[in-house]
């Protein structure tokens, strides 16, 4: 008796079963995930608890690691695949397995770390970390004695070298206070004309945040110009320094590959502060993660910004692309005020009805293709848009100072992410590593349960629609009707997971070990490229 169409009942109503969606959509973990979503792997750390997750686009997680303390607040996948991250009071670095590698007790040493570090190509880390000066002390650089507290907080740059286990060295220094003007008083340092000045900073502009008046939370660095962007959020201004200078030369105005010292070679934002403008001029507003676009992506050396506070009027958040104008090695003004005149490119809008608006924290990640990872702190939710503002994934972090499980209530703020960011599957960070998904953090998703349905894609070549097989798979061989030439074969079963790999296949024919379900098939190489559904019986 021919028991297939017996097990292919069976099996149809298990699969039932499986691909069935809850009744209430989730409102924790995998919310959205197109069809189009960039590939690749996206990494954050839970503002009130001392993990770090990398998960897949089904919001599974493929590598977690724990280290001693909460964030302070940004972490980094190495090249190498290890994982750099600021801790509350501390550096570390941890290798792909979780292993302890280096740590530096920051406050210990005096370094009053926060937000944001850079790691270098070098293996150096650029830290963001705060000053404290005395009332006198900053109305001897030119402050009015009328609008400063008992004490001035003014931020600085470090660069930190690793050295053994536990221990590092400052090799290189760059601080605010060595880069003032104001015209306020003769008898005082930094006396000078304003206007005449954009490469400095006005000490006495007007602010709000009178005892934390830069209020820097984020740092960039570009490899190629040898460079360092900055964003000081209560200025609403972001900063291009040279980072070829000596600590000496990065604290005055000449020398580096600039020649300018520690001078602003590039500012945008808020052209009033240097006397080019007034309030209708400004464009930044409380912005936060100003970074370069790597190389190699589509808008690529342009730098994009997460402005909290839109158009000013505190009603919406937007993200941007700008373009700064470089002749010759030199930042272009026009007017003596930094191009370019306006945005690249901007977005503001919703995420599942909800307009995005954000006061303080957030990023704006850019990707490969050109699309953007937004982070909205406060809610801990990351989503992917495209230019042209096509929402395709959406991930809600379920980690707050413990786990939450899926539809429980959760106040804003207490699933927080600072940031994240994007990996694509290329990145150097993964070679040799497993990349098996391993579970959701949270109790349960059916998002995440049927999310492992892949849109055929085609390339050059074969077409993967061209892919014949037999199917169902009958006795552990999947049998194609030709030969394929694949450098990768993948078959993830209905939740994301990996169930079998094999690389530099070639023939019509394998063997694998499959419990009785329905799969989908991936080959990846040069000339096919896509996804089969498959059922083994």
């Amino acid at each position: 008796m021919n028991s297939y169409p017996h097990r292919l009942v069976a099996l149809s109503a298990s699969l039932l079963i499986e691909l069935m969606c809850y009744a209430q959509a989730p409102n924790l973990g995998l919310l959205l995930a197109e069809a189009d979503t960039s590939e690749g792997y996206t990494l954050f750390t839970p503002g009130l608890n001392n993990n770090v997750y990398l998960i897949d686009n089904c919001g599974e997680i493929v590598n977690q690691w724990n280290f001693s303390e909460t964030p302070g607040s940004t972490c980094y996948l190495l090249e190498d695949g290890t994982l750099l991250r600021a801790g509350a009071d501390s550096l570390e670095l941890r290798d792909w397995d979780n292993t302890l590698l280096w740590s530096y007790a920051m406050k210990d040493n005096g370094l009053r770390q926060h937000h944001d570090i850079e790691p270098l190509p070098n293996g150096n880390i650029l830290c963001l970390l705060t000053d404290t000066y005395t009332k006198a002390e900053i109305i001897a650089a030119g402050r009015d004695s009328g609008n400063v507290g008992p004490v001035f907080k003014l931020d600085k740059l470090v660069e930190l070298q690793p050295i053994g286990t536990n221990d590092a060295s400052v090799v290189w220094e760059w601080k605010f206070i060595d880069h003032f003007v104001q015209d306020l008083d003769s008898t005082k340092l930094n006396y000078d004309v304003v206007a005449d000045h954009p490469e400095l900073l006005d000490l006495n502009f007007p602010s709000s945040h009178n005892s934390d008046w830069t209020h820097v939370n984020a740092v960039d660095y570009n490899p190629s110009l040898d460079q360092i962007i900055i964003s000081a959020r209560h200025l609403s201004e972001i900063y291009i320094i040279d980072h070829s200078t000596t600590t000496a030369e990065a604290a005055g105005h000449t020398g580096g590959n600039a020649n300018m010292g520690g001078d602003f070679l590039w500012r945008w934002g808020n052209p009033q502060i240097y006397r080019q403008g007034g309030p209708s001029n400004q464009q930044l507003f409380l912005q936060h993660d100003c970074r370069w676009v790597e190389s190699g992506y589509l808008d690529a050396d342009k730098i994009s910004v997460y402005n909290n506070g839109g158009d000013g009027t505190g009603t919406f958040s937007s993200v941007h692309l700008i373009t700064p104008e470089i002749s010759g090695g030199i930042y272009q003004k026009q007017t003596n005020r930094f191009l370019p005149a306006d945005f690249e490119w901007s977005w503001n809008g919703a995420f599942f009805g909800v307009t995005m608006l954000e006061g303080k924290k957030c990023g704006a990640f850019p990707l490969p293709n050109g699309n953007f990872l937004i982070c909205e702190s406060s809610r801990g939710q990351v989503s992917e848009i495209t230019k042209n503002g096509d929402h395709l994934w959406t991930y809600k972090n379920p980690v707050g100072a413990s786990f939450f499980d899926q539809y429980d209530t959760i106040a804003q703020g207490d699933n927080t992410i600072f940031r994240a960011e994007k990996y694509p599957g290329s990145y150097a960070g993964f070679v040799g590593k497993d990349l098996t998904p391993q579970g959701i953090i949270e109790d349960q998703n059916s998002n995440s349960d049927s999310c492992a349905t892949v849109v055929l894609s085609e390339m050059e070549g074969v077409k993967a629609e061209s892919i014949t097989m037999v199917n169902p798979i009958v006795g552990g061989w999947v049998q194609f009707n030709q030969i394929v030439n694949a450098a990768f074969i993948t078959i993830t079963d209905i939740r994301g997971r990996v169930v079998f790999r094999q690389s530099g296949f070639s023939g019509s024919s394998m063997s694998v070990e499959l419990r009785p379900a329905l799969y989908f098939l991936r080959i990846q190489s040069g000339d096919v490229n896509g996804s089969l559904k498959i059922i083994v019986l």
